[in-house]
């Protein structure tokens, strides 16, 4: 005959095992396709700028994906995000930089097909030229953007 310790024993370890399995998440698969996308403005960028949310909440914590859609002849004011970040260029050419002052001189190209990463709070700026720039951006929130000069923050326009 089994001893009252053995049994209680083989309950607590079943029991346990229960529990974790039980905390395991379930298996899913997230998909998002060009139908899915539903774009909105953004009033932290210039005039124009489209956001749409793939993935994630990019003001809480956790992994996201985004996408910005900015009209041609767009300038972004000098600025950092306060996360890291991998930017993919779907559409157009993306000129951008780092530093904290505009220097046209160094403005590089970054046309469709592009992946580039971005350190946390480095000071960059940005523009578009003659055509709409969509790009993939993919970080850890919390996001969010920091415009070195407040006067040219386009909420403050808003």
């Amino acid at each position: 005959m089994l001893s009252a310790k053995l049994i209680f024993g083989v309950l607590i370890a079943v029991s346990s095992l229960g529990a974790a399995q039980a905390q395991e998440p379930a298996a899913r698969y997230v998909r998002v396709t060009d139908a899915d996308i539903k774009w909105s403005p953004i009033p932290s960028m210039p005039k124009g700028t489209q956001i749409a949310i793939l993935y994630g909440n990019p003001a809480a914590h956790g992994l996201f994906t985004l996408r910005l859609k900015i009209p041609a002849h767009s300038k972004v004011p000098v600025h950092f995000n306060p996360d890291e970040r991998v930017r993919t260029i779907i559409s157009g050419t993306y000129y951008s930089a780092l530093g904290d002052k505009v220097d046209n001189s160094k403005l590089m190209a970054f046309p469709a097909g592009t992946v580039s990463s971005v350190s946390a709070k480095a000071w960059q700026f940005a523009e578009t030229r003659d055509e709409e720039v969509v790009f993939q951006v993919t970080g850890i929130g919390p996001t969010g953007i920091t415009y070195l000069n407040p006067d040219e923050d386009p909420r403050k326009a808003n």
